[in-house]
């Protein structure tokens, strides 16, 4: 039985007496949930993308192909849909070397309003470049949504020094350093503690389309499914999921909703970076779509 949002209210009285609710009231303990959001893939495009992924592809592109030696995960999981001087690209990534590099724990506190009483204020920039790289690895760059921070404490991060620690000010002391006009203690002990792998990948991009126009028009190619010519039972339930809707069916699902799947199976999603959805067209608009099973 459906239940979407705009229904919900006037079906309440009626379903929680016997009939189906769906996640609303989960009076059902299995559905099915239908998404349709509006779809823009030239606007949407660079908000899937975080800025590590943008840097490698652009450096990519000007300089046909690039290495990136880093201690996270490759920035391209996948194939992954870039933008740079307003052209479109596929960037990949392939790992083609790993290291193991001698790491060091720190740990680092910072209260609001606190100052060393007895020790020097090192300046952040004053710091050898390896004790920057750790310090920027192990600190919150910002604080978390919400209230303005006022502390944090970091316990025991392990961070690379690929140079054993040579130069050093910060191992095997407990430094005061002025960052960001916060004043940190912090300590690393003199002791290595494990090593940490460093990772390099070959970074190269394909050339998509030259323009917005040819951008889009390659992904109507490529990933598009013209649903204008479903039935009114399975359009109906595409249009009760679109915008700030969403299309809810207890389990069994409908029959219509079983052949508006059955239409969907076999379709390929749209690529990274955008969400693993199928991009879709009908009534004269194109959108994301998710279709997803939910149990309580």
């Amino acid at each position: 039985m459906p239940l979407h949002r705009r229904g919900a209210l006037a079906l309440a009285a009626s379903l929680l007496t016997g009939g189906c609710l769906g996640m609303a009231g989960r009076a059902c303990s299995s559905g099915v949930t239908v998404d349709v959001r509006s779809f823009d893939p030239v606007a949407e495009l660079d908000g899937w993308l975080v800025d590590r992924q943008q840097d490698a592809a652009a450096d990519a592109v000007e300089n046909d192909g690039t290495r990136l030696s880093t201690y996270e995960p490759s920035p391209f999981q996948e194939p992954t849909l870039v933008r740079h001087d307003g052209a479109f690209y596929r960037a990949y990534s392939e790992q083609v070397d790993t290291t193991d590099v001698p790491a060091f724990e720190l740990s680092a506190k910072w209260r609001s309003g606190q100052t060393p009483t007895d020790a020097v204020l090192v300046p952040f920039a004053e710091l050898p470049a390896n004790d920057q790289r750790a310090f920027r690895m192990a600190v919150p760059d910002r604080p978390e949504a919400g209230a303005p921070i006022k502390k944090f404490t970091v316990r025991n991060h392990s961070v690379p020094y690929p140079d054993g620690g040579d130069g050093s000010v910060l191992i095997g002391n407990t430094t005061w350093v002025e960052w960001e006009n916060r004043a940190v203690r912090v300590e690393i002990p003199g002791e290595q503690t494990r090593t940490i792998r460093r990772r390099t990948y070959e970074i190269t991009v394909e050339h998509v389309a030259e323009d917005e126009a040819a951008f889009r028009a390659h992904l109507a190619e490529e990933y598009l499914l013209d649903l204008r010519d479903v039935p009114d039972s399975q359009r109906e339930i595409l249009r009760d999921a679109r915008g700030d809707d969403v299309y809810d069916e207890c389990k069994p699902q409908s029959d219509a909703l079983a052949a508006l799947r059955d239409r969907l199976d076999g379709a390929t999603p749209l690529p990274e970076p955008y969400p693993g959805e199928l991009y879709v067209a009908f009534d004269g608009e194109r959108d994301r779509l998710l279709v997803q099973d939910w149990t309580v």
